[in-house]
């Protein structure tokens, strides 16, 4: 499957999105976070505060001018990344988002096949689909390649179950998490 790829040439560097759009079969990024991104206060002082490597809990995120949007998360705190499941409202149909978070000083550790193994557990989700899982995996690898070490990496995978309409909401929430997600990595290690 060959998939159109979007690339902005004036990414900010420091902290690289790239995602998968399974609405259109398209993957997008660099896309630059910069570090004054939106991270939830809220959201990092209850990673902060608990105990074990696992969390679940409710969000809400609005985009400008939007009113908030619940979503529910599930984030896990792994030796070289987070990966977080993002499920919306009360669905009980999926993930709307599977997410991947890389801080730049973990980039060294990161285990090789993390690419395969990071589109297994998506496809095990359902978030990608077998025809486009290769692409996918490729496109993952070729953005760690060619990315400076000296970034921090965020890979999204949308899986459609998310009415595109609210992709605003959605795409406001895959930020704050993954902004949170960074400081509570290097406050772990």
């Amino acid at each position: 499957m060959t998939a159109p790829a979007y690339t902005n040439p004036g990414a900010k560097s420091g902290i690289q999105l790239y995602g998968w759009d399974s609405h259109t079969g398209t993957w997008s990024g660099p896309t630059g976070l910069g570090t004054a991104g939106r991270a939830s206060k809220r959201l990092l002082n209850t990673l902060r505060d608990m105990s074990g490597k696992s969390w679940f809990g409710p969000l809400k995120c609005a985009s400008c001018g939007e009113p908030p949007a619940r979503f529910f998360a599930v984030i896990h705190d792994l030796a070289d990344c987070a990966v977080a499941m993002v499920y919306c409202g009360d669905s009980k149909a999926g993930p709307a988002e599977v997410l991947a978070v890389i801080p730049a000083a973990l980039r060294a550790r990161l285990r090789p096949e993390f690419a395969f193994e990071f589109l297994a557990f998506a496809s095990f989700l359902g978030a990608v689909s077998e025809s486009a899982a290769i692409t996918v995996q490729d496109r993952i690898a070729a953005a760690m390649e060619e990315t400076s070490p000296t970034d921090s990496l965020v890979f999204s995978l949308c899986t459609g179950l998310w009415p595109s309409d609210n992709d605003p909401a959605l795409s406001q929430c895959i930020e704050t998490i993954a902004m949170s997600l960074l400081p509570w990595l290097a406050d772990r290690r």
